[in-house]
């Protein structure tokens, strides 16, 4: 049986905040660098890493790939969840404009997609793609540094969450979550091994 773990690492602060983010190519505050040089001290056995193609992700994965010699990848599917006509805007103003729609959307996310926004159904098939593409190589313990909207997606497949209970993971700035999946030649069997911690025990226990 194989064994396939992933560390999954959200993004430091940025330096837009109270806006939908998503999409967004917003950079990183220099709170939110000094928590990713906080949080990517050192490898833990990691083989590779792979980054969302935005910026608040992609400039830490690279300089720590480069630190430590590690093969890093750009991965357009863990980019994060576009709000469509909402992304980089603030939140009190998308709701003064549109507050039933924006309610609706937080309690019934999978059938309240923001103006043309991505659905939750095409969200969940390009990270479900990409993890399942992992699942396939000979890799065995990977960083993955992405988004608060990608994180949540695989904690809650593992899990069997329906997406309106996504909102109650939460995810700070900066932390982890480690996935593991049991493999074999039909079968996977997922594992949500810690979710939302600062610091990674030094082996993939």
């Amino acid at each position: 049986m194989r064994t396939l773990t992933l560390d999954l690492l959200r993004h430091g602060e940025t330096k837009a905040q109270g806006i939908y983010q998503g999409v967004t190519d917003v950079p990183l505050s220099v709170t939110g660098q000094k928590q990713m040089a906080g949080a990517l001290v050192h490898s833990v056995g990691w083989q590779k890493v792979l980054h969302s193609p935005l910026q608040r992700c992609a400039h830490a994965a690279i300089q720590f790939a480069a630190q430590c010699e590690l093969p890093c990848i750009e991965a357009d599917w863990l980019r994060e969840y576009n709000f469509g006509e909402w992304d980089g805007r603030t939140l009190s103003e998308v709701y003064s404009e549109q507050s039933e729609r924006v309610e609706a959307f937080w309690n019934d996310p999978a059938n309240n997609t923001p103006p043309a926004g991505e659905s939750i159904a095409t969200l969940q098939k390009r990270v479900f793609s990409g993890r399942d593409a992992l699942l396939n190589t000979d890799d065995d313990h990977l960083l993955l540094v992405t988004h608060g909207g990608v994180i949540r997606t695989l904690i809650a497949d593992c899990l069997k969450l329906d997406p309106a209970r996504w909102s109650h993971i939460r995810l700070d700035h900066a932390h982890f979550t480690r996935l593991r999946f049991y493999c074999d030649q039909t079968q996977v069997w997922p594992e949500l091994v810690t979710c939302n911690v600062a610091q990674l025990p030094s082996q993939a226990l």
